[in-house]
């Protein structure tokens, strides 16, 4: 690999994955670039605001922490009032977790926000391919735009859509990301003008019904302002069934599954919006922390390569970053 005398490095995905590489890099005196190409900052990790306001953790809905530095990071995030743990009561029957749940506590996204702090992140920036030139990488962005003459390359983006960049690169890496899977989810934000009577606060539905998860909003956030807010997320199988279905097809049906599930029907909403999460959740992990051919400057990690939970994805960044610096020598 040939490397400039100030090693330009790209980090593609600002989700935890990335902005956990890119800072980790930037502590050992680097300066990755991040690209993401969504508006902000997660991934996953996601808070949506309804047009009246309400607001809902749709996707990720919450963190638990069993590496030390993982939960060394949520610690000063607590002592910063970012994140509190989170102890909703659960459906009957139900066991208590193992680990504590985490939260942020104005929702899930501002969690990431600390990682991204002194870093070049470029938002709306869709990175559509990776060449060759001169022993160093240029970047095709969507709309013609290229970036050039990158030392390393850090693919941190959902495995089905790393497999793909990988391919476009000609890298073997790319090989080795069949072995991953991954499964969808359809996410229902509601709010209600009545409270809806379910004997229970948030948590997984074990029955193999449509619905997974559903969890109240005003667990999360506190307040009382008589609006009724929650998300659902549909199971595997119901999400995979309804992929290709427009969001206004989903709301009816996945309405309908869930009253008919719980046997408790909801009232009336006043908001009711879906979101598909296509690449929701690591089914069959890697098996490893990252993919690296260092020789030419690429590599890719992310919560795919070892689970399902977004720990997962911050210890596949950090792996990411230790395994570019010792190979640029910083």
């Amino acid at each position: 690999m040939t490397v400039s005398p100030s090693p330009r490095i790209a980090v593609v995905g600002a989700g935890m994955a990335g902005l956990a590489c890119a800072r980790a890099l930037h502590r050992r005196g680097l300066a990755p670039l991040v690209l993401e190409k969504s508006r902000g900052l997660g991934g996953r990790m996601a808070t949506r605001r309804s047009e009246r306001g309400d607001r809902f953790d749709h996707g990720a809905q919450f963190v638990t922490a069993r590496d030390p530095r993982f939960a060394a990071e949520l610690q000063v995030l607590a002592l910063a009032g970012a994140a509190r743990p989170w102890a909703p009561r659960l459906p009957p029957g139900s066991e208590a977790p193992s680990q504590p749940w985490w939260i942020g506590t104005q929702g899930m996204r501002p969690l990431v926000d600390p990682l991204a702090e002194a870093l070049d992140v470029r938002l709306q920036t869709t990175v559509v391919g990776l060449s060759r030139q001169d022993g160093r990488w240029r970047l095709a962005l969507d709309g013609d735009e290229h970036l050039d003459r990158f030392d390393a390359v850090a693919i941190t983006a959902p495995a089905p859509q790393a497999r793909v960049l990988l391919e476009r690169a000609g890298s073997p890496l790319a090989a080795a990301l069949d072995a991953v899977e991954t499964a969808p989810c359809w996410a229902l934000m509601l709010a209600f003008g009545t409270r809806w009577e379910v004997p229970f606060e948030a948590g997984r539905l074990e029955d193999g019904g449509p619905v997974a998860w559903l969890a109240r909003q005003s667990s999360r956030f506190g307040g009382d302002d008589g609006i009724d807010r929650w998300v659902v997320h549909a199971s595997p199988a119901w999400s995979r069934e309804h992929l290709e279905y427009a969001p206004d097809a989903v709301v009816p049906r996945l309405l309908s599954a869930l009253a008919a599930q719980l046997g408790t029907p909801p009232p009336p909403s006043i908001v009711a919006q879906a979101h598909r999460w296509r690449y929701a959740m690591t089914t069959r992990p890697l098996g490893k922390s990252f993919l690296a051919d260092p020789a030419a400057g690429l590599w890719a990690g992310g919560d795919w390569c070892l689970g399902a939970r977004v720990e997962n994805a911050f210890q596949s960044g950090i792996a990411v970053a230790g395994s570019i610096a010792d190979a640029l020598g910083a």
